[in-house]
């Protein structure tokens, strides 16, 4: 198990080192081709580390429309989870600046059009959010994960941070709450082997954020995932058919 997982951590590796430098190319011609290279790093990494992703989704979305995804956080695996959920749309990451830090990762997220956030500057923070409502404007959507970092896994949310909401209400864009559902089991929070299996994302129906004050918006948002974390009744209870995604 220990050796597969190296192999694994191996190919992942390799793949970034070949893919972050195509992604800052096409960065520089236009960011949606470098969306299309990171894709490209999402399909071939799950397939490497033997994951698949099974997406449910409660409501319709319009592949032309713009929204908010916020999504509850357990493992370095949802990214990868919510991109190959949601191949339809062009998707820019609401990131903290530490992950620029990142070798090779850091580099090709710092020069593809991502929302790149200084957590230390508040005021710095939310000028560069309010920046993204004009990524918005061009028809991109935005996700972000409301923890700010990665959760216990069992269920459990940490307390949101305003901004994504700030985002939303500023920009009049739905917000569509996402559960990931198993990314912990393929890998922990604290641990680096990568087990194979499967992760579940289930894709809320859009919210719309209009005429509500914003931490009541936060809390419509809270309880919505909330019902659709691990173990709750309302994400069990959901009768739409599963369409995996490789």
């Amino acid at each position: 198990m220990v050796v597969l997982s190296v192999l694994k951590l191996l190919g992942i590796a390799l793949n970034t080192a070949v893919m972050a430098p195509a992604c800052v190319v096409a960065g520089m011609i236009d960011g949606r081709w470098a969306y299309r290279v990171a894709r490209a790093w999402v399909r071939i990494n799950l397939l490497v580390s033997g994951v698949r992703i099974r997406s449910e989704r409660q409501g319709a979305l319009d592949p032309n429309a713009t929204f908010v995804f916020m999504a509850n956080h357990q493992s370095h695996f949802d990214v990868l989870a919510v991109v190959a959920a949601l191949p339809e749309f062009q998707l820019r990451w609401v990131a903290k600046k530490e992950l620029t830090k990142v070798p090779v990762f850091g580099w090709a997220l710092r020069h593809s059009d991502h929302v790149i956030i200084d957590r230390s500057d508040h005021a710095r923070a939310m000028t560069t959010l309010r920046a993204a409502v004009e990524k918005m404007r061009r028809g991109l959507c935005v996700i972000i994960f409301p923890e700010g970092t990665r959760g216990p896994g069992d269920g459990t949310l940490l307390p949101f941070k305003k901004g994504g909401f700030v985002l939303a209400m500023e920009s009049g864009v739905p917000i569509v709450p996402v559960a990931v559902r198993g990314g912990r089991n393929v890998l922990g929070r604290h641990g680096w082997q990568i087990h194979g299996g499967e992760i579940d994302v289930l894709v809320s129906a859009p919210m719309p954020v209009g005429g509500l004050e914003r931490d009541e918006l936060i809390r419509q948002v809270r309880e919505r995932l909330e019902d659709m974390v691990p173990g709750a009744p309302a994400a069990i209870a959901v009768p739409v058919r599963l369409a995996e995604v490789r």
